[in-house]
């Protein structure tokens, strides 16, 4: 989701990574207990990593041809794609400026289409989606396509899907049981969404959800069904469930308001049910579970309705991890609507999804040093979760001197519990 910060133009450069990303929404709680302190990973400018599925607590250190699964991805602002190791144990990157191998020279810049590189994870291993210009050629809106990385013998080859031009921002599948990845992406005029196989020649198939508007769009883990933004019959936002094998669009979200940006899971403490949360009128994140209704008929219905603290009443990019049992969503808590701006502070929250976790914690309360804090990513070291930020020093107009690189916070929640001692 580089270092745009010098100028007008620069910060509109980074405008569409964080519009894509990042989301309005408030909790309420009183704040719990909080946690701390930020440890700087790098002071390097690394933008919109993400990491590989090590990041879930389960590290292989055999997996990818002997490469291992913790790992992180990024490109930068002169076109370079970068994978690096991340430690496990410490949750430090390797090397720290996150430029350990690089994979490519031709990938669009988070902040050119609103997206990075993602991972994309299946039998095949982990291999990268990402905007790809063609080589040889300036890099524009009709040389860009979607780009496929992936280790032979050992080695990063690379590869601009047949047929894929004028298409950008893949979000890929991660389910290790599959035999072959699927990728859901956009047209360059960021109106239009497809998905296909992830192989050379594959069918494209547009993703029909009414009136999608380059809102989020998210796959559901274990599933080919994706949860996105549409419109109802009144116009609103809402979020609708697309189903790739079929068809099939349901809208799950029928709120009096505009509903954006949801992730789907399963939720051990919810016997292993999908729940869902989303963002009305940009001030709320709600809960969804399926419940019986009246007629006792199993419907989407509310289950947690939160807001923020007064003082940081807007959240953008929420994200959920699973750890011992439990849920949690966290993301970034803003004094001012306009996150993109970097001229307000913010901190980096986190709530759980049952009665008695779902107190809002503020994992970053340090109030004598205003920063702006940024793109939070989740990485579960044998210490346990950790999230991962970029942090600004907000003083006004952006500029690179802004940026203090990536930073990361515990989340007190401690390391993996056993099955035996774990809370189900």
């Amino acid at each position: 989701m580089h270092n745009p910060l010098l100028s007008r133009r620069c910060r509109d450069m980074l405008t569409p990574w964080l519009l894509a990303g990042a989301l309005g929404l408030s909790l309420f709680s009183p704040l719990a207990r909080a946690t701390g302190p930020e440890v700087q990973v790098t002071p390097s400018f690394v933008i919109d990593f993400e990491f590989d599925w090590g990041r879930d607590g389960v590290y292989c250190a055999s997996c990818n041809q002997g490469a291992g699964n913790a790992r992180l991805a990024f490109s930068d602002g002169r076109h370079r794609l970068w994978v690096a190791d991340v430690d496990p144990d410490t949750g430090s990157f390797v090397p720290a400026d996150g430029q350990g191998i690089l994979v490519d020279k031709h990938a669009a810049p988070a902040t050119t289409f609103g997206n990075g590189p993602e991972w994309a994870v299946s039998a095949q291993g982990s291999q990268l989606v990402y905007s790809k210009y063609l080589s040889g050629q300036p890099p524009t809106q009709n040389t860009v396509g979607l780009g496929l990385a992936s280790m032979v013998g050992g080695q990063w080859t690379t590869e601009q899907l047949s047929d894929s031009l004028q298409r950008i921002s893949p979000i890929a599948t991660m389910d290790l049981g599959s035999t072959i990845p699927l990728i859901q992406y956009q047209g360059t005029d960021r109106i239009n969404t497809y998905w296909r196989l992830l192989a050379d020649g594959a069918e494209e198939h547009p993703i029909t959800v009414p009136g999608y508007s380059a809102g989020a769009r998210r796959w559901v883990p274990g599933t080919h069904q994706i949860v996105i933004t549409g419109s109802d019959t009144a116009g609103l936002s809402q979020v609708f469930l697309y189903d790739a094998d079929t068809g099939a669009v349901q809208q799950l979200t029928h709120e009096r308001g505009s509903v954006s940006g949801a992730m789907m899971w399963q939720a051990p403490e919810y016997d292993n049910e999908y729940i869902f949360f989303a963002v009305v009128n940009a001030r709320t994140l709600v809960v969804y579970r399926q419940l019986p209704d009246a007629n006792g008929v199993l419907s989407w219905q509310a289950i947690q309705r939160t807001a923020l603290p007064a003082g940081y009443p807007y959240v953008w990019s929420p994200e959920y991890f699973i750890h011992n049992g439990r849920s949690y969503i966290f993301f970034q808590m803003n004094q001012n609507p306009v996150a993109w701006t970097l001229n307000s502070p913010s901190q980096i929250g986190m709530v759980g999804v049952l009665p008695e976790n779902n107190a809002l914690q503020n994992l970053t309360p340090d109030t004598n040093t205003v920063r702006m804090r940024m793109d939070p990513e989740y990485y579960i070291t044998s210490q346990g979760p950790f999230i991962y930020y970029n942090r600004f020093r907000a003083q006004g107009t952006a500029s690179p001197g802004n940026s203090e690189g990536v930073w990361r916070v515990d989340t007190g929640l401690g390391p993996a519990l056993s099955p035996l001692t774990r809370g189900q």
